[in-house]
């Protein structure tokens, strides 16, 4: 693979320089030879698709990650942090994507965490409160410091952790994500505060899936693929294309099964509805959301992380309660106070994380079996029964192991994917809606749960594919809508649709 030169004009010596850097988990590379610099005064982009590598560096740089091979220099001298205390020691400080603050505390206590200004023995709250309203005021930040942070919108929450990092010392702020779950208004008040941070000569790096918002306040962006750096450009030469193709690669051999070309969608636009949302809304989450869901038609929807999926996927199982907005089953209104109220309904729902709805320590028949209890035996247990009908699933969806008194802990994540799968179909739903079905797993463990759920289509079963990753949709969906920070932004239906277009749309 053709790797691009680092482009960046020479400007000032690097705060940071990483050589060479190499990291894996369980024998899978996630990072490959990396070299990667950061300037003073500077705010450097990062993007790549899931799975890259970016967040994976950064944490080695954030003191998270400790195993690794390479070479890692700050001002000059070398470093290799043990933990995440010791980088914060050296100067570096990272915002992850869910927000660290405390709500219960005032804005000038989350400032000053765990650094609590003292007189006497006892924490002098004056001095905390002039401190802290001092410190946001010299970022632009104008909220009252003894607001509950709880009761602040999420952007301005945003803002007073980025204070505290800064508050800490750190010469090197890393942002994960940081304006997925912000409005417009709030992206903007954030870049201000960002481009007066550089003023002062701190770097920053900026790890985002928006690649507007990336261009729009970068310096300086490099792209990773396939846990490679690709290139190193300033931001001012390029535009989101150019960005798109080099993140994609330009082949299959650059990225495994990556739908670089078109994939033709075929929709169902004459099957029944069995699901519709009409102009659905929950708080930041998401806003006017309408959709249908079609008997025999699997319905994909992509968006980057933050994009409001994972909370539209719980409001329609009744998990969350929409603030605005109604469901209909069937044509009919669908109210659902609860999940109890959705599964009476017919909504199955597999959740992104398996471990919320799965018992590990259980046999595999057990957790197939939970949702048919009161069916099989309303008085007591029947093993027997259940263990009938976990084998016949076990057998239709080939898991391995197959004995089905073996415990859930010990199958590898597609197999226990599976699993998740059975559950909802000893009680066959009318939808199933599924966040991120093939996370984390190996190409053939994916190949087996798309094979799964097309079968599951024929069936006659309406399908929602929630996923961040644009192969997932395609190889599933005969119809994709685009979420982007709440809202649905684009439909593709009847037509040929590619990964650029997916990331051109998000």
């Amino acid at each position: 693979m053709d790797v691009e030169s680092v482009a960046v004009p020479e400007k000032a010596p690097a705060r940071l320089v990483m050589q060479a850097i190499s990291k894996s988990f369980g024998g899978v590379a996630a990072l490959r030879e990396v070299d990667f610099a950061l300037r003073p005064g500077e705010i450097h982009g990062l993007v790549g698709e899931n799975g890259a590598g970016k967040s994976t560096l950064m944490k080695i740089i954030a003191g998270v990650h400790t195993q690794y091979q390479g070479r890692m220099t700050i001002e000059g001298r070398e470093v290799h942090f043990r933990s995440a205390r010791d980088a914060l020691a050296a100067g570096i400080g990272m915002v992850h994507q869910e927000l660290s603050i405390v709500p219960d505390l005032t804005v000038a206590e989350n400032v000053y965490l765990g650094k609590q200004p003292t007189r006497g023995g006892v924490v002098d709250w004056p001095a905390m409160f002039a401190g802290a309203r001092e410190h946001l005021a010299s970022l632009g930040i104008d909220v009252d410091p003894r607001a509950r942070m709880g009761s602040l919108a999420i952007g301005m929450q945003q803002l007073i952790e980025l204070a505290r990092v800064l508050f800490s010392g750190a010469r090197i702020v890393i942002l994960d994500e940081p304006t997925s779950a912000l409005s417009p208004p709030e992206v903007h008040r954030l870049f201000e505060v960002l481009r007066g941070v550089r003023e002062s000569g701190r770097s920053i790096v900026f790890i985002s899936h928006f690649l507007d918002d990336i261009l729009a306040v970068s310096d300086t962006v490099t792209i990773f693929r396939n846990g490679r750096r690709i290139v190193t450009e300033a931001a001012a030469g390029i535009d989101k294309g150019w960005v798109i193709e080099r993140m994609i690669g330009q082949g299959h051999e650059d990225l495994e099964g990556s739908y670089t070309g078109d994939v033709t969608l075929h929709s169902k636009p004459a099957a029944p509805v069995v699901l519709a949302l009409r102009g659905l809304g929950l708080r930041r989450a998401f806003a006017d959301v309408s959709l249908e869901v079609r008997a025999g038609e699997v319905l994909g929807v992509y968006g980057f992380m933050g994009c409001g999926q994972i909370e539209l996927a719980r409001a329609m199982f009744g998990k969350v309660r929409p603030t605005v907005g109604r469901l209909e089953m069937e044509g009919k209104p669908l109210r659902l106070r609860n999940t109890a109220d959705a599964r009476r309904a017919g909504v199955a729902f597999v959740p992104e994380s398996r471990r919320s709805m799965l018992f590990y320590g259980e046999p595999i028949y057990k957790n197939m079996s939970i949702s048919v209890l009161d069916r099989i035996g309303r008085l007591w247990l029947r093993p027997a029964r259940e263990r009938d009908i976990a084998r016949r699933h076990a057998e239709s969806l080939s898991i391995r192991p197959s004995r089905v008194e073996t415990l859930l802990q010990s199958l590898s994540g597609g197999n226990q994917q599976k699993v998740a799968l059975a559950k909802w179909l000893t009680w066959p739903p009318k939808v199933l809606v599924l966040s991120e079905p093939t996370r984390g797993m190996d190409v053939g463990a994916k190949e087996d749960v798309v094979r799964i759920i097309r079968g599951l289509r024929e069936q006659g079963l309406g399908i929602v594919v929630m996923s961040t990753e644009p192969e997932t949709v395609l190889s599933l969906a005969d119809r994709i809508v685009v979420m982007r920070k709440g809202q649905i932004v684009r439909e593709f239906a009847g037509e040929a649709v590619s990964k650029d277009r997916l990331l051109e749309a998000a």
